[in-house]
């Protein structure tokens, strides 16, 4: 069995902003920021733009791309961390904002951060395989942007924020394998990444605004340690269980971690450029909307797509690592 990918859109926030911009709301030096995370442009949501309006936008994008209505569906799926409600969960809002209750597809959420999409495209993959459904979507919208705070100025310059979404149908003749699937967990990262104000141990209810627990903390340097501790490890058995090298990818997607994070892969696994999908610079890093912007890029840019081998990889807060290999014939 194969699947194929009747459709894949983007939505970005109507506010572009560059790095020269954020330079002057922390008054910093020109030039700083986009030399520190890489990123010369990204979007931020603004007045009506919600992670579910963006979702929706998204899906309704690629439902017209591929000719397709909400009653086409069999199944949507959520992939993110943002949520604009703690309940209900973003999916059922997003169906919501496109049909009515006459359309009874199943729908529900997916989060594991940055890994969120790949886990739900791994996911499809086994219900489309098992025949449990015939056409899957999975919308990735995420805004980081709240939840930025201009006192951390390495992490403020690096998010953005952006939606995606993806129809996958299951095909006896066109579209993809997905020959390879690996996720690994390191625990001692587990709070490496976090906002701490908004769940049950600490909900909020009297804090003040200035109350760092609003905004994303980041271990930067933690992080970066425990990475480099398993991910040779984690590259080496994908490439030990598949034979496959990194040369030997069409098109690697990695998720937009930062300027050093790409930078890093570059120097230690010698990818040709061209395979490299590029979005940080663009976008920023857009969370678990990274990935799908990247496959947006390749797909889209890449009419004919036959023969092609595609590797994604992917880390997340946890610390969680994640490889996926489409092949495409």
């Amino acid at each position: 069995m194969r699947i194929k990918i009747l459709a894949i859109e983007k939505y970005l926030p109507k506010k572009r902003i560059s790095s020269e911009e954020l330079d002057k709301v922390v008054n910093g030096t020109i030039g700083r920021i986009e030399k520190n995370t890489g990123v010369k442009f990204r979007h931020h949501v603004s007045e009506g733009e919600t992670v579910t309006q963006m979702g929706a936008d998204a899906l309704l994008k690629a439902l017209k791309k591929a000719s397709l209505e909400p009653k086409d569906i069999d199944l949507l799926i959520f992939s993110g961390a943002s949520f604009d409600y703690p309940i209900p969960h973003n999916s059922v809002i997003i169906k919501s904002k496109i049909t009515t209750d006459e359309v009874n597809f199943q729908c529900f959420d997916v989060d594991s951060t940055c890994l969120s999409f790949m886990n739900a495209l791994d996911i499809a993959q086994l219900y489309l395989q098992a025949g449990r459904y015939k056409r899957i979507a999975i919308v990735t919208s995420e805004i980081a942007s709240i939840a930025l705070t201009p006192n951390d100025e390495k992490v403020f310059g690096l998010f953005g924020d952006a939606a995606v979404a993806i129809l996958l149908e299951s095909s006896s003749t066109t579209g993809y394998t997905q020959t390879f699937a690996h996720f690994k967990n390191f625990p001692s990262g587990a709070l490496q990444a976090s906002v701490h104000i908004g769940g049950a141990l600490n909900r909020g209810i009297g804090a003040p605004i200035f109350d760092k627990g609003y905004y994303f903390n980041m271990d930067g340097k933690g992080m970066i340690r425990l990475m480099k501790k398993h991910f040779d490890g984690f590259i080496n058995e994908m490439t030990e269980q598949t034979n496959n090298s990194i040369k030997d990818f069409d098109a690697i997607i990695i998720h937009q971690t930062s300027r050093y994070g790409n930078e890093f892969f570059m120097e230690n696994y010698h990818p040709r450029i061209e395979q490299m999908l590029n979005t940080l610079s663009i976008y920023g890093n857009c969370i678990s909307a990274s990935i799908p912007l990247g496959l947006e890029l390749f797909i889209n840019n890449n009419p004919d797509t036959n023969n092609k081998k595609v590797l994604i990889l992917g880390s997340g807060a946890g610390l969680s690592l994640g490889a996926l290999i489409l092949e495409f014939d």
